[in-house]
């Protein structure tokens, strides 16, 4: 798998559109690497092969099926911090040819923990809990959604103007694409999870990065995760006149080409006690570099091992493609739930290894398997409700501007 590095001894990140407020607690962690990229999603479609493929996170226990328990019992995180063995998830991004072939995109990701920097005002995540943060079959935006306002996309510019929009931009982006995507921080403090993965949590009063728990309903609150993944789309821009669509060619693993339905799961699998702790002391540092709570001895931190887990399906997810993963049509008016009708073969064991070298593989342990093809009917309104229009912008920011108050550097010397 194919990671694009930052410079050797440095990690550098961007952060233009959280409106963060910087009395707020935080800290941030870049990934090592990403964990895996597979068709597997165990908390929307538990015990079997999801539809689309996802970039995954976290500890080395993943797969199929979750539990706090199991995950604690990782070997390896690909997330620096080592107490922190939960999984995080998002769909992979594609470049989509003429020829209607597809090529990865690398991302590089990092993760934000926002909470009150009073002790004993936010709670930490209870064993089992799951979460979904957006919704892989919209294909229209409301502005009026929290939900959808969770999500943004940085077209940047680290030597002009970095605009922020609610879609993919159709426009070149010399510095890369980030997606954004916040998740709810309120709970109703009972559930763990709920049948849509949504209703047991909600977002704060005034909007996704905004205001307080103050719905009856959802009265606890919750450290507020913040998953940001910078794609190197720059990669691409000497290739766009072979693409399908020129002015914005890029498509997700669901088949969605405009951006609405950006998505991603968390599922706890932090060590007893470690993120309470660290909600309650870790608000040393005002630009949310973690090295101070390691000095506190809140938790450890190792910025330079790589964990790797081997397939869990005989299918090819990344480099150059003839579909997407799943067959999934591209889609960009509405949504229609395709089942692929090949179900890829399922190899075990699983191993772990940390990205160098050769590496052992698993077995066929389940054939490939083949079945009817289906589609559902689709979902909501299909509207032409993009297809002539420059895009949702909704910001504007000069770089140097943000510099002084929102861009935020985190550098770690190794």
């Amino acid at each position: 798998m194919y990671y694009f590095p930052w410079p050797r001894g440095v990690f550098f990140w961007v952060l233009l559109s959280t409106a963060m407020d910087l009395a707020m607690g935080y800290w941030l962690m870049g990934a090592n690497n990403v964990l895996t990229t597979q068709r597997i999603d165990p908390v929307v479609n538990p015990g079997k092969v999801g539809p689309h493929v996802h970039d995954v996170l976290g500890g080395s226990n993943f797969g199929f099926t979750l539990s706090t328990a199991s995950l604690r019992l990782s070997q390896c995180s690909s997330i620096p911090i080592a107490e922190d063995n939960s999984n995080y998830w998002y769909p992979k991004l594609y470049f989509w040819w003429a020829n209607g072939s597809f090529t990865s995109v690398v991302g590089n990701p990092v993760i934000y923990y926002l909470f009150a920097p009073e002790p004993g005002t936010t709670t930490a995540f209870p064993d089992d809990f799951r979460m979904l943060s957006g919704d892989p079959s919209l294909r229209t935006f409301d502005p009026s959604s929290f939900a959808q306002q969770a999500i943004t996309y940085l077209c940047l510019d680290f030597e002009g103007k970095s605009e922020r929009y609610n879609e993919l931009p159709k426009r070149r982006c010399p510095s890369g694409i980030r997606s954004q995507i916040n998740f709810p921080s309120c709970w109703n403090g009972k559930d763990v999870d709920s049948p849509n993965h949504q209703s047991h949590v909600s977002f704060l009063s005034t909007g996704p990065d905004s205001g307080t728990c103050n719905d009856t309903a959802y009265p606890v609150t919750l450290p507020r995760i913040f998953l940001g993944v910078y794609w190197y789309t720059q990669a691409f821009d000497d290739f766009r006149n072979k693409a399908m669509v020129p002015n914005q060619p890029f498509v997700f693993s669901n088949g969605d080409p405009i951006g609405y339905s950006l998505h991603a799961d968390f599922y706890n699998g932090w060590h007893p006690g470690i993120l309470q702790r660290a909600l309650d002391e870790c608000n040393c540092d005002p630009y949310g570099d973690p090295a101070c709570c390691v000095a506190k001895g809140l938790f450890n931190m190792n910025q330079t091992k790589k964990c790797f887990i081997t397939d869990t399906l005989l299918e090819q997810t990344s480099g150059t493609l003839a579909a997407l993963p799943g067959a999934n049509p591209v889609q960009k008016n509405c949504f229609e739930l395709f089942t692929d009708p090949v179900t890829p073969a399922i190899l075990s064991p699983v191993y772990i290894h940390n990205g160098t070298g050769p590496t052992l593989s698993g077995t066929v342990t389940t054939p490939v398997q083949t079945s009817r093809a289906t589609k559902e009917k689709p979902k909501g309104t299909c509207v032409a409700n993009s297809a002539s229009s420059p895009g949702h912008r909704i910001e504007l920011c000069p770089f140097s501007v943000c510099t002084l108050g929102a861009v935020l550097f985190l550098i770690f010397i190794y």
